[in-house]
């Protein structure tokens, strides 16, 4: 086993070094995982850009991510080395009250993989027991470095009461939106709608299982919706976190219907006294937030539901994938990618140059 590995490490606020760093070492109770794949998540971009983005510098970020089995601690049963797996990467605080009730997203203090410690834009990174998940043979590891992200809006539609029959709209399609259309189906929707400003991202949501699109830019989303449905979407979901959308889920939406906020949008939400009366008090809105994905048993219902639907042909990674880079190029890509240098959907990394 090596010593040092080669890691893409955030030093200061947009100073992202490709460099040599010691191979983690690794307790009775963690595995070392070789990564294969890692995916860019959204979150870090003002992560590794902007001035304090992150919880602590020098920090290997990367939570979305696959590999295979490197090396185990004596205390790890069930797992062999060279096993393909994908990591859950929530470390909850064990004293947290939300913890103990199996609310494992909602505790205080808890540490992220990629984010509070060192993850998966590395060459190895070090990883608990009972964060290593089997996957079944079909889900190669570069579909695994998507299993992360698509439990988030798995667990937003279980938050929002999705039953099958439903019409659901989708209001944002990047990633988490394109695996929420993908999703609403597993979960039995009937009807999907997919709304963005973008035709490119609309056109994606049509071939991911978008049954209605609507472009936000050239179309009243409101009115559209009512076009298609009379009454309303029985469930509207806002991936994109913006105070446009936001306010939209609320209007789209039926009377009793489930409005899930997924998008963080970083910006006060001015709601009109109409808004707020028509469709929130009188129409008797059911209003949930979402965060992460993590249920009992860890790491949740959201998790099993994508990993087995990956394996069977189910749901679609790779169509979302717009770039694949190598871990050397990370550092300017996030750069490109914050400054909106360059256009993309989903950026992902590939760490183990050795996989054809």
């Amino acid at each position: 086993m090596v010593d040092t590995m080669k890691a893409a490490v955030l030093m200061s606020a947009g100073d992202v070094q490709y460099k040599d760093v010691p191979v983690p070492e690794i307790s009775d109770d963690d595995f070392l995982i070789k990564v294969a794949y890692s995916g860019v998540c959204g979150s870090d971009l003002p992560r590794s850009q902007k001035e304090n983005g992150a919880r602590l510098y020098p920090l290997i970020m990367g939570h979305e991510f696959s590999g295979t089995v490197a090396k185990m601690g004596a205390n790890i049963k069930g797992f062999k080395e060279g096993e393909h797996v994908a990591v859950a990467p929530l470390l909850p605080n064990p004293d947290s009250i939300y913890t103990k009730m199996g609310l494992y997203g909602f505790s205080e203090h808890y540490n992220l993989i990629g984010t509070g410690s060192n993850g998966g834009f590395a060459e190895f990174v070090r990883v608990p027991r009972g964060h290593v998940l089997h996957l079944p043979d079909p889900v190669d590891l570069k579909t695994a470095a998507g299993i992360e992200p698509a439990t988030v809006s798995g667990y937003g539609l279980a938050r929002g009461h999705i039953q099958a029959g439903d019409t659901v709209a989708i209001l944002g399609c990047g990633s988490i939106g394109q695996f929420a259309i993908q999703n609403a189906k597993l979960y039995g929707a009937s009807n999907v709608i997919a709304v963005d400003i973008f035709d490119d991202k609309l056109e994606l949501a049509k071939k991911l299982g978008a049954d209605y699109t609507i472009n936000g830019k050239t179309q009243d989303v409101v009115a559209e919706v009512q076009k298609l449905t009379k009454h309303g979407v029985d469930v509207a979901v806002d991936c994109a976190g913006t105070r446009f959308t936001e306010i939209e889920a609320l209007e789209i939406t039926r009377r009793d219907g489930n409005v899930v906020f997924v998008g963080i949008s970083g910006d006060n939400l001015p709601i009109e006294k109409d808004v707020f009366e028509q469709h929130v008090l009188r129409g008797g809105l059911n209003i949930h937030g979402s965060w992460m994905s993590y249920t009992m048993p860890y790491p949740g219902r959201a998790w099993s539901i994508v990993i087995d639907a990956m394996s069977k042909g189910k749901m679609d990674f790779k169509s979302m994938i717009s770039q694949e880079i190598n871990l050397n190029e990370l550092g300017d890509t996030l750069k490109k990618m914050y400054n909106k240098e360059i256009e993309f959907n989903k950026v992902i990394v590939k760490v183990d140059s050795s996989i054809a």
